[in-house]
């Protein structure tokens, strides 16, 4: 055997022969969940290079619920490498601070799905980056954050008119008229959950028939103040829905659900025991015409 064959025998094919743009990130990186891709990023030098370069391609960071230790720094390193983040899921992280949060939003402008459901220790400062330079957001899901305040909502209803999805249950600071003015704005919102907002009432779910007519999905559980002629009217206008959320809703019956049922799922059975003790006579008049 020659040389050259010898040579030619005795080389080894390693996995950073193999193209990192068209093979190792387009295929083999989707397959790998972040702490996959922490855990070989720690292996060595080159396999550090490797990964922080792919983390420029990952399209999904999610890290829900993480709330391992030194959980931060790793995200920390996705801020300074990611550049082409489309979906976010940060939800329940209690590690997330503003600065961290602006840095990394600063750096992934084309965000579309974004989860920042409750995340106690950030702000309203964090939303600056969301609202000012994620142009292309759809999704927005801020349930359960105490911090939302009624300016935060102003600025996103001037910058933001293509929003599909909104979750702000629980953000019980926000007022009738702020979440009535996004809607006349985002006219193309199929999901909304405004649940527990006890500032909910009528008049929002006439606004919800009038400009959302696209709507498919709405939750407003907990909201105490909606009544049948609310739902009366959302049964007439939004011809779209497929369900509709109303439990804990005790002056919602069977008279507007009725208008809905079979087309709609609806989260209360048709046998469900009103209280009949504090449900209000209303009827369905119509009024609901002139939403």
């Amino acid at each position: 055997m020659s040389d050259s064959e010898t040579s030619n025998a005795s080389y080894e094919l390693t996995l950073f022969d193999i193209a990192w743009e068209d093979v190792l990130y387009a295929i083999l990186f989707p397959l790998l969940s972040l702490k996959d891709l922490f855990n070989l990023r720690c292996c060595s030098r080159i396999c550090k290079q490797l990964v922080d370069d792919g983390f420029y391609h990952i399209r999904d960071v999610n890290l829900s619920g993480n709330n391992s230790p030194r959980i931060e720094i790793a995200f920390q390193v996705l801020s300074r490498s990611c550049r082409n983040v489309r979906t976010v899921n940060l939800a329940k992280c209690n590690w997330l601070r503003d600065d961290d949060l602006s840095r990394f939003l600063r750096t992934n402008t084309k965000i579309r799905k974004i989860n920042l459901s409750e995340c106690p220790h950030i702000s309203t400062a964090s939303l600056q980056p969301i609202i000012i330079d994620c142009k292309d957001l759809l999704v927005l899901k801020l349930a359960r954050c105490n911090w939302l305040t009624i300016g935060a909502m102003e600025a996103l209803t001037l910058h933001h008119s293509q929003i599909q999805e909104l979750d702000i249950s629980y953000c019980s600071s926000l007022s009738e008229r702020c979440i009535t003015i996004f809607l006349h704005n985002c006219r193309l919102i199929r999901t909304l959950s405004l649940a527990y907002i006890p500032s909910v009432t009528d008049n929002l779910l006439y606004s919800i028939a009038k400009n959302s007519k696209a709507m498919k999905h709405l939750n407003i559980i907990g909201c105490q103040m909606t009544t049948d002629r609310g739902v009366g009217a959302i049964s007439l206008y939004c011809t779209q829905l497929e369900s509709l959320m109303v439990r804990d809703c005790p002056y919602i019956t069977e008279r507007s659900l009725a208008l809905l049922r079979g087309r709609v799922f609806i989260d209360r059975s048709r046998d469900y025991q009103q209280q009949l003790n504090i449900a209000p006579n209303v009827g369905l008049p119509r009024l609901f015409l002139q939403v």
